[in-house]
């Protein structure tokens, strides 16, 4: 029989022996105990979770709340996250904490921090008591960032065309602005204002900036996204007469010329009316009013050069009724500009030819095509399709081999 001081060193002893004799040194009454293992809860909760009860959350709260009545919001700061960052705690407090959290940041300076925080606020209680205050934050932080993007168009005032962000050297020091991509940021803080109250009183104005940002920069059909939106969910906005001015620009030039989608320019024309007859700001005022013309030709040329190509496209395949047909709803539709002239001639013509019995025979592409194909491969005769015998390819061969391949795609002669 083994000795007992042979006996193997048991852990799981060895600690309960040391916690019986903490639990007899420390906690001689049960008014200790109890407060011993709220502590070591609190603690060990600490240390391997963020869900634990916390008796003292209340007091900690104000307790924070004076320091920061007091100024000293960084004390006051790492106070509230502790809060707001304990899912055991009431979801009123913390969202109190987490909202008190981000104002902490928001006085200390750190813009990017507390814009932040705002959002994760509004991610964690979408309908919470602090929204609206959240965004307009959220927006007063924006506004100030956008200081030097309006800087810029100052200073740029006499260029013409797109205006490509010229990003600068990083300011370590400055805790106000982002470190790099203050635009994107922006953009992005400005979304998520929309985003979660898209009906809030800084909403349009977060459209606005989006729009103009991306037109500025040439994104047109990302301003068009903002800009209609704007248009349409804020009708009493007082930025939505230049929202409409600015849609009907950028949806003009996001279709990308007159061989793309016309889709486009027609929503455009469409906003040129509704504008007209529904918004005075715009008819009233001499320079928008200019504007307004100007957008108008310039949507009406872009549709009348589209459905001149069409027509000019049937001319060249040899469909001289079809040529007709769309030279006649140029002139009809398009009348005054110069592609109803052209489209006159260029009818006139053709009717010409018809009447004398010898049609304009045009070019076919597919044979261009072809011969092209020819000319690629070197070869002298066409390829004869109807000769060539083909293989049935659902029928496989005595040997198991299958049959090669022969048809449309095979250039041997």
């Amino acid at each position: 029989m083994a000795h007992p001081t042979d006996r193997k060193f048991r852990r799981g002893r060895a600690g309960a022996l040391i916690a019986t004799v903490a639990l007899l040194v420390v906690a001689p009454s049960c008014q200790s105990f109890r407060t011993f293992r709220e502590r070591a809860n609190t603690s060990v909760a600490k240390l391997i979770g963020s869900n634990y009860d916390d008796p003292e959350a209340e007091a900690k709260l104000q307790q924070a709340e004076e320091l920061f009545k007091a100024g000293n919001y960084e004390k006051a700061q790492e106070i509230f996250r502790t809060l707001a960052d304990n899912k055991g705690n009431p979801a009123a407090l913390a969202e109190r904490a987490r909202f008190m959290q981000a104002e902490c940041r928001y006085a200390r300076g750190h813009y990017p921090e507390a814009a932040d925080t705002y959002h994760k606020l509004l991610l964690d209680f979408p309908t919470g008591a602090y929204r609206r205050d959240c965004c307009a934050r959220m927006y007063a932080i924006c506004d100030y960032w956008l200081d030097d993007y309006r800087a810029e168009l100052q200073q740029r005032i006499g260029e013409n065309g797109i205006l490509h962000w010229k990003p600068s050297w990083p300011e370590i020091g400055n805790r106000k602005k982002p470190w790099i991509d203050q635009e994107g940021r922006t953009l992005e803080t400005l979304e998520r204002i929309h985003m979660h109250d898209p009906l809030g009183p800084t909403a349009d104005k977060a459209l606005f900036w989006c729009g103009h940002v991306n037109f500025v920069r040439g994104n047109f059909s990302e301003a068009d996204h903002y800009f209609s939106q704007l248009v349409e969910l804020h009708p009493d906005s007082p930025l939505r007469p230049q929202a409409i001015a600015l849609a009907i620009q950028a949806k003009n030039n996001a279709t990308g010329g007159a061989v793309y989608d016309g889709r486009k320019c027609a929503e455009a024309l469409q906003l040129v009316h509704m504008a007209e007859a529904s918004v005075p700001e715009l008819t009233q005022n001499d320079e928008m009013a200019a504007k307004l013309t100007r957008a108008k030709f310039a949507i009406r040329a872009q549709q009348a050069e589209k459905d001149f190509a069409m027509a000019e496209y049937y001319r060249r395949t040899g469909h001289g009724g079809s040529a007709v047909f769309y030279y006649e709803l140029v002139k009809r539709r398009y009348a005054g500009t110069p592609y109803a002239d052209m489209a006159q001639q260029r009818q006139a013509y053709l009717l010409q030819r018809m009447q004398e019995g010898r049609p304009d025979p045009g070019i076919d592409p597919f044979a261009i095509a072809k011969d092209k194909m020819q000319e690629l491969l070197g070869r002298s005769q066409p390829i004869e399709e109807k000769n060539r015998p083909r293989a049935d390819p659902n029928v496989v061969p005595a040997g198991g081999a299958m049959p090669p391949m022969r048809g449309a795609y095979d250039l041997r002669p």
